[in-house]
């Protein structure tokens, strides 16, 4: 058997079985018995770690030579290995949203090889394969042909880790966009963002404090439809990449030079020290005041 021969045989069984373990998430939606706090405002659920054991078995069936790392039960790095998120989007699933998916890639060393992203609510499948394009249900998607952000529906995502005195994340490319954008949105599952990228309902998508399993599966995803995909703090996205910046191939630039430019001109966002009281933040301006 070729080595393309193979690869789709194991998209195949991958497929099958995300789609397998989102009828077990499905079948608990709605279940509030089985929940947990992982941390202050990250909810873990039966439905989690169902997903991710089905996954572990089928996928060691499939190919027994890979290893495996979840999201909620970890495992044994090393290459070839399957990088799975059982449940994106868990805070969602928890509160009955219907914004939620299943997210498992195969990653080699030179980067991921095979995406699926199943969303069980709409019964939608994405896949890729690297070099072969990116599919949604089996038909082909590309990006967006967006050219300028002032044209864009953009996305990001707030990390887990926020409180009262800090929210944890640059601010500054928020509010960079929120008055160029047409629009951005605020999904809760990373992995869907970047499948929006891909089929092109979404032009742009940034996100910082990301983990592999939330970003692999869908940055394959978005290069194959022909769109870019950064690292958040700049240069190429690897598995080791904390972030993503992603976008149609004519947003990629003004995308990434808009974070940028946000990161350095908001800086009150954080104290500098724990315990330090918060800066003020710039003044706003009224542009119908002559004064201004």
């Amino acid at each position: 058997m070729s080595a393309g021969a193979d690869r789709t045989r194991l998209l195949e069984g991958l497929v099958s079985a995300c789609r397998a373990a989102g009828g077990v998430i499905m079948s608990s939606l709605g279940d509030a018995s089985g929940r947990a706090m992982k941390s202050r405002h990250e909810v873990v659920t039966r439905a989690d770690f169902g997903s991710e054991r089905l996954l572990r078995e089928r996928l060691r069936d499939l190919m027994p030579d890979a290893s495996f790392i979840g999201e909620e039960e970890g495992g044994s790095p090393g290459f070839p290995c399957w990088i799975a998120d059982p449940l994106d989007g868990t805070n969602n699933f928890a509160h009955g949203y219907p914004v939620f998916c299943v997210s498992v890639a195969l990653v080699e060393e030179t980067g991921p090889v095979l995406a699926c992203v199943h969303d069980p609510t709409r019964g939608e499948t994405f896949t890729s394969l690297r070099g072969s394009g990116a599919f949604l249900d089996g038909s082909p998607v590309r990006c967006s042909s967006a050219g300028s952000i002032g044209d864009s529906l953009l996305a990001t995502g707030f990390p887990y880790s926020r409180t009262p005195e800090d929210l944890g994340f640059d601010l500054g490319p928020l509010l960079h966009f929120l008055g160029r954008a047409q629009g951005i949105r605020r999904g809760g599952s990373a992995a869907l963002d970047l499948c929006y990228v891909a089929c092109g309902r979404l032009d742009g998508f940034w996100e910082q404090h990301l983990r592999p399993w939330d970003m692999a599966a869908g940055c394959l995803l978005v290069t194959e439809a022909g769109g870019s995909a950064e690292a958040y703090e700049g240069g190429p996205w690897t598995i080791a990449s904390g972030g993503v910046a992603a976008a149609a191939p004519g947003l990629a630039h003004e995308l990434r030079r808009g974070i940028d430019e946000g990161r350095r001109i908001v800086e009150w966002t954080r104290p500098e020290k724990e315990g330090a009281p918060r800066k003020a933040p710039p003044a706003m301006k009224d542009p119908a005041d002559p004064r201004a």
